[in-house]
């Protein structure tokens, strides 16, 4: 059987530990919690970078289709104008034929 005494200072020790334990416990919890404010800051202005990339992607692609769709519409005017140099072309092939045919 134990003595009071014993009894009395193994309480005590546990007591002690449980105190260390929670103080340990405390300052980990304050270290984390300001690692976590660090990381929701970080995280809150990589999101704003992210949407302001984001932003400048969407007017990159928007300024590719503007300047595919222009690029379009030149190679089809182009063409049209080509087409319309080659008839005037062609019109004047039997002209010029007969100019050499002359000399």
């Amino acid at each position: 059987m134990y003595h009071p005494n014993e009894l009395i200072q193994d309480i005590q020790e546990r007591l002690n530990r449980m105190v260390q334990d929670y103080r340990t416990a405390i300052e980990k919890n304050k270290k984390l919690e300001t690692e976590n404010k660090s990381l929701a800051l970080s995280l809150e202005e990589a999101i704003k970078h992210q949407e302001t990339l984001s932003k400048r992607l969407e007017t990159i692609n928007q300024e590719s289709l503007r300047d595919t769709k222009g690029l379009d519409q030149w190679k089809t005017e182009t063409r049209k104008e080509i087409r319309g140099i080659m008839k005037e072309v062609e019109k004047c092939i039997p002209q010029v034929e007969s100019l050499l045919e002359n000399k």
